[in-house]
C-alpha cells in the first residue's frame, strides 16, 4: 500500500505513544529521510481506518514516502464496524458542540436578563439614597429651626 493510499493528510493520522519512535525487535525503524519513524493510526482513509502504521515524521513538509503497516488488513466486517462507529462518534462530536453553543447562547442571555435586573436595582437603590438625603435634609432643617425658636 502506498502512502497516498492511507490517511496521508495530517488530519488523518493520530500519533500513538509518548513521541517516540517505533521499535521493531528492539530496532528503532527509520525512513528514507534517516529519521525515527513514529507509529500512527489511520483516521481517515475507510479502506485501513484503524489501522496502526510506521511513516516519514516529516509527512507535512518533506516527506520520504515511507510507509510500513504494523497492523494486518482488517476483514471487511471489521472494516464496516469500525467505519459505522466513526461515523457514530463524529456525529456525537458535532451533537456536543451544536449542544455547547446552544448552552452558550442560554447562558448569555441569562446573563443580559440578570445585567438588565441588576441595572433596575442599581436605579432603585440610587432613587432611595436620593430620598434618604432628601429626608435628612429636611430633618435637619427642622431641628434647626426648633433651636431657633427655642432662643428666639
Amino acid at each position: 500500500m502506498t502512502p497516498s493510499s492511507c490517511a496521508s493528510s495530517g488530519s488523518g493520522r493520530k500519533k500513538l505513544g509518548s513521541g517516540s519512535s517505533y521499535e521493531h525487535n528492539g530496532e528503532e525503524i527509520k525512513c528514507y529521510c534517516g529519521d525515527k519513524c513514529p507509529m500512527w493510526t489511520a483516521w481517515k482513509n475507510t479502506e485501513n481506518l484503524g489501522r496502526r502504521f510506521i511513516g516519514c515524521p516529516n509527512y507535512k513538509t518533506k516527506p520520504c514516502g515511507f510507509l510500513r503497516w504494523i497492523d494486518e488488513p482488517m476483514s471487511e466486517r471489521a472494516r464496516v464496524l469500525i467505519n459505522e462507529l466513526k461515523m457514530r462518534n463524529d456525529e456525537l462530536h458535532k451533537l456536543n458542540a451544536s449542544n455547547e453553543v446552544d448552552a452558550i447562547g442560554e447562558l448569555k442571555a441569562e446573563m443580559k436578563e440578570m445585567q438588565k435586573q441588576m441595572s433596575i436595582a442599581m436605579e432603585k437603590v440610587e432613587r432611595e439614597k436620593r430620598m434618604l438625603l432628601k429626608g435628612m435634609v429636611i430633618a435637619w432643617g427642622i431641628c434647626v429651626l426648633m433651636i431657633c425658636q427655642l432662643y428666639v
